[in-house]
């Protein structure tokens, strides 16, 4: 059965995901909320959403959570400033999750993506800092390294799928996110 405006939110456990699932339910708006792990259910009690599990290292798994969805928060990432092997820990699986989670989109016939990337892809050369002064120069670390690639990765892959993309900075993104809602 397809319901219309059907949203999936990846990351739908985490602090700004489970308020994303919380808001979009408060619109009306039918949400279909993926976890990593399906057993952990207590964030979505007494809430009117379908759980599904997925895992943005998996892109079949996505596909699967994507199928009669038009609007896909990208909520979803690996969110750690530090591990034994950063780049294969935090980069590699960001980066690949970005294109897995685009790809499988596209696959999907999902018209929208709303891609949760982070305040670390900004430039802070020249503060008070803002999108147009460009990414981040600092190469140093891996999670914002990833933030920086994975969003360039992101617009990249939509413009070649010619599949929609908004990207919000985590920083600012629940406020963002909550105007993106209302406009669509």
């Amino acid at each position: 059965m397809t319901q219309k405006n059907l949203a999936l939110v990846t990351g739908a456990n985490g602090h700004l995901g489970n308020n994303l699932v919380r808001l979009l339910i408060n619109k009306g708006i039918p949400v279909r909320a993926s976890v990593r792990n399906i057993k952990n259910k207590e964030p979505f009690v007494g809430l009117n959403c379908e759980v599904v599990e997925s895992d943005i290292s998996n892109k079949q798994s996505l596909v699967n959570a994507l199928q009669g969805v038009e609007t896909f928060y990208a909520v979803g990432a690996v969110f750690k400033l530090w591990a034994k092997d950063p780049k294969k820990e935090i980069y590699d699986v960001n980066i690949e999750g970005t294109k897995n989670m685009v790809e499988a989109a596209v696959e999907a016939g999902v018209k929208r993506i709303i891609y949760v990337s982070s305040i670390a892809a900004l430039n802070y050369s020249t503060l008070p800092t803002k999108e147009s002064y460009g990414q981040n120069p600092d190469r140093r670390d891996m999670y914002y390294n990833s933030k920086n690639d994975g969003e360039k990765l992101a617009f990249e892959l939509a413009k070649k799928h010619n599949i929609e993309l908004v990207a919000v900075l985590r920083q600012y993104s629940f406020h963002t996110i909550k105007c993106i809602v209302q406009h669509h």
